[in-house]
C-alpha cells in the first residue's frame, strides 16, 4: 500500500469509540502502542460524532471519553449532512472523503463496511497489541 511505503511520514489515525475503550480495558498506551505498531509518528484524530457517541454511553466510558479530549488528539469538525446519526457513519463519511487516514477500530462491522469502500489500512487490537491489517 503507498500510504504505507514513505519514509519519515506521520500517520493521520482515525480512532473509533470501542477501539479506545479496549485500549483503556486491555490496559494499553495509546499513544506509545501507534508508535510502535507503524515505526513513525503518528496523529491521531477523533471525529466529534465519536466524542458525542461515547458521551452519551455514561459513566463506563468517562476514562475513554477523557482520553480523547486531550490536548494531543485532534478533534475533527464533522462536516457531513444531518442524516449521519452513528458515529461509524460518519468514520465511513470522512474516509470517503479524504484518503490520508488510517482507521484504528475494533468493530467486526465497521471493518467489514470500510473494506466494501475503501482499502485504507485498519488498526485493531489482537493479544493486547496493536495490529495492522491493510488488504
Amino acid at each position: 500500500m503507498q500510504i504505507l511505503k514513505k519514509k519519515n511520514r506521520a500517520f493521520f489515525i482515525l480512532i473509533d469509540t470501542n477501539f479506545v475503550y479496549f485500549a483503556l480495558k486491555n490496559k494499553i498506551n495509546i499513544f506509545e502502542s501507534f508508535l510502535k505498531c507503524l515505526c513513525a509518528n503518528c496523529i491521531l484524530c477523533v471525529s466529534e460524532c465519536v466524542i458525542f457517541e461515547l458521551g452519551r454511553l455514561g459513566p463506563k466510558f468517562r476514562m475513554a471519553l477523557r482520553i480523547l479530549k486531550e490536548k494531543k488528539i485532534i478533534k475533527l469538525c464533522c462536516c457531513h449532512d444531518s442524516s449521519i446519526v452513528y458515529a461509524d457513519d460518519c468514520i465511513l463519511n470522512t474516509i470517503k472523503n479524504s484518503k490520508i487516514f488510517l482507521v484504528a477500530t475494533c468493530d467486526k462491522d465497521l471493518k467489514k463496511r470500510i473494506r466494501k469502500i475503501s482499502s485504507v489500512p485498519i488498526i485493531s487490537i489482537k493479544k493486547k497489541k496493536f495490529k495492522l491489517i491493510i488488504k
